[in-house]
């Protein structure tokens, strides 16, 4: 569904628009992590802490004392978005006429604010299912709400999209966590104060990584935004990073839904852990290496059906890019130890030091080579962070890999270099019948491999003997 709505978007809203919208979202995405206080993080924790306890009172009490901090992160949000919406104005758009989009979207903090307090809910309890069939359902109501507004008022339809899609954000995620069992508990303000001070406290330390890396993106993309000899680049770096994030990253967003309560759970035994943290890496790998060897196979063919022949020099950006969402694959199973152990030093230095990285290379790179420098950055970017992260668990918590599992990082990191380097040397459309080959083995591999751990040969046999009956 999120497929279908962005082509729309594309055919709708072109290349400039889409730069809006991001730049927009952006804009929002700051304000939210600084007033916020990375609720949405450390309140997963929190619930899951609670939820193991098997105290339904004071799994309840934390739900309260959550709800609370919630709906007022949520108005300090609308609070910061009025005042400053004549300087965001200005920043975002060098001119005082957009004032109106900020004060209409402050509105967006509301819902949002109870939206995170719903998915937290939904995360730090596991409900697995409810989170993957709201996910679907919010994805169908965005896109068909989306598509009519943007083929009526075209640019005028932005603030309406934003502030729709928040309201069903909110919406759904409350329709899907309504029936997690809350028990009617009393808990003071000043109870309210003392329980919430360590989600707070280790919120707003991930809140500052958070606002840091958005403040990052934001200012990449006014760079982009404001760079005289291409207005479409803006257009072009936003579809590339919806890419990566959205599509190529849906695997990620699983890890982060599933693979961060399980991994707080067991934060105290390091054996556990490094078991843990291999199997994830062995999985996510095994998942997105054959994704992004077909997006390497595919890459023209899914940015002209997917959004128009205007966007085709997103190839340009994802040559490089989609090899760094392997390597990506491999460290942030490893990023979660941090997080989940409460080291909030060390999670803040190594966010820091990526977001840092990353707007220097983008830059630099952006400067010198163009589009491609894009996506060799983000490779570069994410070797080098890859290395410092693997150090830290390392030496602080005893972390290393399995055999097997450094058997399959080398066969993924191989098979996605050696697909970057077919675009990047032979191109297309001379290098499609290497990139098939790459594609096949891939696949191959990946099938022996997960057949292995989840008997996915009698899984496929199950669907078959499903449809047969049918």
């Amino acid at each position: 569904m999120g497929l279908v709505g962005s082509k729309f978007v594309a055919l709708f809203l072109g290349t400039a628009g889409i730069g809006t919208v991001g730049l927009l979202q952006n804009t929002l995405a700051i304000i939210s992590s600084i007033t916020g206080f990375g609720i949405n993080i450390s309140g997963v924790r929190m619930v899951a802490l609670a939820d193991a306890e098997q105290d339904r009172a004071l799994f309840s009490k934390t739900v309260v004392v959550l709800k609370r901090w919630s709906i007022a992160t949520g108005l300090l949000g609308v609070l910061v978005t009025f005042i400053l919406a004549k300087p965001l104005s200005i920043w975002t758009f060098g001119s005082t006429e957009y004032v109106n989009w900020f004060l209409v979207l402050s509105i967006n903090f509301i819902f949002s604010g109870l939206a995170v307090n719903k998915m937290v809910l939904l995360q730090g309890t596991r409900s697995m299912k409810a989170i993957a069939v709201s996910t679907v359902v919010y994805a169908v109501l965005v896109t068909l709400t989306t598509i009519p507004i943007y083929y009526f008022f075209r640019m005028d339809g932005i603030i309406p999209v934003l502030v729709i899609t928040s309201v069903l954000n909110y919406v759904v995620n409350w329709f899907f966590a309504r029936k997690i069992e809350i028990l009617p508990v009393q808990v003071s303000i000043k109870e309210t104060f003392s329980r919430g001070k360590e989600m707070i406290q280790l919120g707003f330390l991930l809140s500052i990584n958070v606002i840091f890396g958005h403040i990052m993106s934001y200012l990449l993309k006014l760079y982009f935004n404001f760079q005289t000899e291409s207005t479409s680049v803006l257009g072009l770096y936003v579809v590339a990073s919806t890419l990566l994030i959205t599509y190529v990253g849906m695997i990620f967003n699983a890890m982060s839904t599933d693979f961060y309560p399980r991994l707080t759970a067991v934060q105290k035994d390091n054996s556990q852990v490094k078991e843990m943290v291999n199997d994830q890496i062995e999985i996510g790998l095994l998942l997105i290496t054959p994704l992004i060897l077909g997006f390497y196979f595919l890459a023209p063919i899914v940015i002209r059906v997917l959004y128009s022949k205007d966007f085709i020099d997103v190839v340009l950006i994802l040559k490089f890019a989609l090899l760094a969402i392997i390597i990506k694959a491999i460290i942030w199973p490893l990023s979660f130890i941090i997080l989940a152990k409460g080291e909030k030093k060390l999670y803040f230095k190594q966010e820091i030091f990526s977001d840092a990285m990353n707007i220097g290379f983008t830059i630099l790179l952006y400067q010198y080579v163009g589009l491609i420098g894009i996506g060799i950055a983000m490779l570069l970017n994410y070797a080098v962070y890859g290395v410092y992260v693997f150090n830290v668990v390392k030496n602080n918590f005893q972390f290393n890999f399995r055999e097997n599992t450094i058997a399959i990082i080398i066969k993924s990191l191989i098979l996605g270099s050696l697909a970057a380097l077919t675009v990047a040397v032979i191109d297309y459309p001379n290098g499609y019948w290497i990139l098939a080959i790459l594609l096949l083995l891939s696949v191959y591999f990946s099938y022996v491999e997960l057949n292995k751990r989840v008997d996915l040969a009698g899984f496929l046999m199950k669907i078959k003997n499903k449809f047969s009956r049918n």
